[in-house]
């Protein structure tokens, strides 16, 4: 496939906006076939880059072998994950929390370091195993660091703005890059289809109800927009819990959201959305939602 994603040429005035996300077109005006492409990039072989918002998307091409997966995943997820430190040290205000942002300043030097590695060429055949493996020991030590900031949380032994269902959410993000990475260490370059199908569905959920949870109580329909999507997904997991995966309509829910986002990025950016999402947060759930279309058109 060719070309560069671009889903919005301008932004929508507000009422539009409003009464698309309202209506749930979104998914069906913004991502048709002929409008969510990749184009090859030519700096990382076998590697695909999506370019549709603040920062790129790198998603492995379709004929990419073992080492331009493995380079892709190390694109995205060290991405995700430094920007992951950014927003705990973001919601860890206050003198009694010194020392969780000073260790998440050093999350964040890691995963850029990681990240300026991947693309500087230190990824090969001849380094695969190894570079995957320190990424993923570095991911680990992460995920265990945001789980005891959940526990921490929890018990009141900490008083930050993470709410624990967040810290919870970016640790299994590791995991899944991890996960990955273990994988393809070993050669197997397929997804497993239900395993990706069931961590898409309850990342995108979440990410629905972080949104609305984060909109200005006056953005009511925008909130109500964010709530029917998280009941979507959630009864997409409960399916799944009772071994009847729906593939199809997982995807079809994660392109609708897919739009919503895309419009969501348009607005907070331009000031038309009242809410308490910063631009950053709102297009990497934007890249995450790229990420998730990629690999259920994969499995599906």
């Amino acid at each position: 496939m060719s070309g560069t994603i671009d889903f919005v040429p301008c932004l929508l005035p507000r009422r539009r906006l409003l009464q698309a996300s309202v209506m749930g077109v979104l998914g069906a005006s913004l991502l048709g076939s002929s409008v969510l492409a990749w184009a090859q990039d030519k700096s990382f072989p076998g590697v695909a880059v999506e370019s549709g918002g603040h920062k790129p998307t790198y998603l492995p091409a379709r004929d990419a072998d073992a080492v331009a997966h493995s380079l892709a995943e190390n694109l995205f997820w060290n991405e995700q994950l430094m920007e992951h430190a950014v927003f705990l040290t973001m919601l860890s205000p206050g003198p009694e929390l010194a020392t969780h942002r000073t260790e998440l300043e050093k999350f964040k030097g890691t995963f850029a370091g990681r990240l300026e590695q991947a693309r500087g060429g230190a990824l090969s055949s001849g380094t695969l195993v190894d570079f995957n493996r320190q990424s993923m020991d570095e991911a680990k030590r992460f995920a265990d660091f945001k789980r005891q900031m959940r526990d921490d949380q929890i018990s009141g032994k900490i008083r930050s703005l993470v709410w624990p269902t967040f810290a919870d959410h970016v640790a299994r993000e590791a995991d899944y890059f991890s996960m990955r990475l273990k994988n393809l260490s070993a050669g197997e370059i397929e997804l497993d289809r239900e395993a990706a199908t069931e961590f898409w569905a309850t990342i995108m959920g979440e990410h629905s109800d972080f949104i609305a949870h984060l909109l200005d109580p006056a953005e009511q329909a925008l909130i109500d927009t964010s709530m029917k999507s998280a009941e979507k997904f959630r009864a997409l997991d409960l399916a799944a819990e009772k071994d009847a995966p729906d593939y199809q309509g997982t995807l079809d829910a994660t392109e609708k959201l897919l739009g919503f986002k895309v419009i969501a990025v348009k607005g907070i950016d331009a000031g038309q959305i009242k809410s308490i999402i910063h631009p950053t947060l709102a297009d990497h759930v934007r890249r995450e939602a790229v990420k998730a279309v990629d690999e259920l058109k994969r499995v599906v």
